[in-house]
């Protein structure tokens, strides 16, 4: 496919699946055209375009009836990534085409704010007669269960660290308590500033002209905790507080440039011919061969292997909550990419609000063990959540990074276990009869409330494991107990706010922390310069790519290393204990070896009484798994048929 000049890119965003797991079987079979991207890819491609003076134009459609459930967790802080993405590339084209780069955002109707949000980087957007703009701010309703369970005879016994965990409160407590509403009040009005500021940046020229009164709590409470608020974003604020909007009202205050149909919209761009528009993700694909091929003829030019910059990054995902079901799998591909000679560094995606106590000190001992064992930099990405057991893994990389609204903390820990009354029981009908051989069997049963020793050791537990939580800050952050005190207990902080707490490094999404971790692996490698030679080579490659950046291939080692792996399933818990396979068969491999692109998503289970980071109505994931059996189900058969589609249609590694 060709890129012709003064071509405009076409960006369905809603028909686009945004999906770290790659191209899925579900995916081919729901009869949809749908472009399938990971999050990376998506940065990357607008990227692209920023460099690329072939793109002149640059339009998006956002509509809902496009909308796809599996970009429904598409949160905050990634909408905030691609959005900073645009604004660079709008910035950088206005630039270079002294203002004559056109971007337009079109839909039918906003359904949420994150969307308009999105939209607001656009120079013009355009939406139906009908349609809402829904800007509304941050906030939360939260039902409280404890008098309902106490109604139906169940006690909830429980000890939190400290007074701002939140985690369990919806089952001991009436209502949150006065640290907690203080901590989420902060949270959401810092988070409605970033809203604010980030609209105002992009409709700056419309807002300029407008007069609102301003005088809301709202606006007064956001002043009280931000440093500064431009008068634009004042503005913003008070349309905030005052939303939503219908397309009428959007037009005066100037939220919406153009009412006009979808149809009429799509009818005009076709008219500019095939030839002069492309769609994202066939850009994508076009650009990305065309950087690979005009590499290789620059290299073999040069008679040499790699650009002498040139870094390869692993990619590690953590998602969802955090769990012992599936470390084994995250486990193994630290391991791999820190045994793997080819790989220089690792970045560590964390997008999980936490998980089992157990499960992240282990998959934290792990990341320190490979940071210690393979002397390889290693960077935390944090992506819409990063708190609590997803903090807690991230205390043993060398960097962290995070975006403004990324939510990270709740340095904490909570334990609850449910009490049924027996009297409760005799009313249903229920008798008990127990055989209780030692004192401590007493301790797991739902039908004793604990007290004396066992609740002081109840209470001992959680306490230790808090402790435990803390020195991993100290010793992960360079702080002394004051300082972790003082923003540990169980708050939560945007990544806006964990910046100037020590909490992170540096704000930064994704691609930004690959490029961090490749100069962190630059800096360390034993020669000290580059000669004439390197360096020459190096400044046609970053011409080639119209960036000053290193070059990076990232890899990733979530799926299986080969099609005979495929095939036999290999345990992963054989994998684990066998370290020394894991780093001879590293050793032994030949450079360039082939990994496959993907991300690890770990399962839910619940817990009663272990101590645990997270909030217990999470919601739960799923994970296929491919069983041993000879005899092959319709269940067996898709999943082995999409190991088999991942392989071999994602094996050519990302490149940055």
């Amino acid at each position: 496919m060709t890129i012709n000049n003064n071509s405009t890119v076409f960006w369905n965003v809603n028909k686009t699946i945004i999906d770290d797991n790659g191209l899925q079987l579900t995916h081919l079979l729901n009869g949809r055209n749908n472009d399938v991207m990971t999050f990376l890819d998506i940065i990357q491609t607008i990227e692209e375009i920023k460099n690329d003076d072939r793109i002149t134009g640059f339009v998006a459609d956002l509509s809902s009836i496009n909308k796809l459930t599996v970009n429904s967790d598409l949160g905050f802080a990634q909408i905030q990534e691609i959005k900073h993405a645009l604004d660079e590339l709008k910035e950088i084209k206005n630039k270079k085409l002294k203002n004559n780069f056109k971007m337009l955002a079109f839909t039918d109707t906003f359904d949420s704010q994150a969307d308009y949000f999105l939209a607001s980087s656009f120079d013009k957007i355009c939406m139906e007669p009908t349609g809402m703009v829904p800007l509304i701010g941050f906030g939360t309703v939260q039902p409280f269960f404890k008098s309902i369970l106490e109604k139906y005879g169940i006690k909830t016994q429980s000890h939190v660290r400290n007074e701002y965990k939140n985690a369990v409160s919806f089952l001991t407590s009436t209502e949150y308590n006065n640290s907690q509403k203080k901590n989420l009040t902060h949270v959401f009005s810092n988070l409605t500033h970033q809203l604010a500021e980030g609209i105002a940046k992009g409709r700056g020229k419309s807002l300029d002209n407008l007069k609102i009164l301003k005088n809301s709590n709202l606006l007064v409470s956001l002043l009280s905790s931000s440093k500064t608020i431009d008068d634009n974003t004042e503005k913003m604020i008070e349309l905030i507080n005052q939303g939503p909007y219908s397309a009428s009202e959007a037009i005066d205050l100037g939220l919406i440039d153009k009412l006009d149909y979808r149809r009429r919209i799509i009818t005009d761009l076709k008219k500019k011919g095939d030839d002069q528009t492309i769609s994202f993700a066939k850009y994508h694909i076009a650009r990305s061969n065309e950087i690979q091929h005009e590499k290789r003829q620059v290299l073999k030019i040069a008679g040499k292997q790699l650009v002498p910059n040139h870094v390869n990054v692993s990619l590690v995902h953590i998602k969802n909550d955090i769990t012992k079901d599936h470390i084994d799998e995250v486990i193994t591909s630290l391991m791999k990419a820190g045994y793997d000679k080819n790989t220089e560094a690792i970045v560590i995606r964390i997008d999980s609000p936490g998980g089992d106590y157990g499960a992240s000190d282990t998959i934290w001992e792990a990341v320190d063990f490979i940071k210690k064992e393979s002397k390889k930099p290693i960077v935390a990405s944090f992506g819409n959540v990063a708190a609590s057991g997803g903090y807690y893994i991230a205390l043993a990389c060398d960097k962290i990074l995070a975006s403004p609204g990324t939510i990270t903390g709740s340095i904490g820990v909570a334990s609850a276990r449910p009490v049924i009354s027996k009297q409760q029981l005799k009313k249903w009908g229920i008798t008990l009869d127990e055989i209780q051989i030692t004192e401590g069997t007493k301790y797991y049963s739902i039908f004793n409330e604990l007290s004396g020793p066992h609740l002081e050791k109840f209470i001992k537990h959680v306490n230790e494991a808090y402790e435990l939580f803390k020195k991993r800050v100290m010793d992960g952050r360079n702080m002394d107990t004051r300082q972790v005190d003082e923003i540990a207990g169980g708050q939560i902080w945007t990544g806006f706010d964990a910046t100037t707490n020590g909490l992170v490094d540096k704000i930064g999404g994704l691609s930004r922390s690959i490029q961090e971790a490749a100069h962190l692996a630059l800096s360390r490698r034993k020669s000290e310069s580059f000669n004439k030679e390197d360096i020459k080579l190096m400044k046609k490659y970053a011409f080639l790519k119209n960036s000053e950046e290193p070059s990076i291939k990232v890899v990733d080692y979530q799926k299986p290393s080969s099609f005979f792996d495929l095939l036999n399933n290999t345990s992963l818990e054989q994998e684990i204990f066998s370290i020394d396979e894991i780093k001879n068969n590293n050793n032994n491999s030949k450079s360039g070896s082939k990994s496959s692109s993907s991300s690890s998503q770990s399962a839910s289970s619940t817990s009663t009484i272990i101590p645990s980071f997270i909030n217990p109505h999470s919601p739960l994931t799923a994970h296929p798994d491919i069983t041993r059996s000879t005899e092959f189900y319709s269940k067996e058969t898709n999943n082995l048929i999409q190991h088999i589609l991942n392989y071999y249609i994602h094996s050519v590694n990302k490149t940055l």
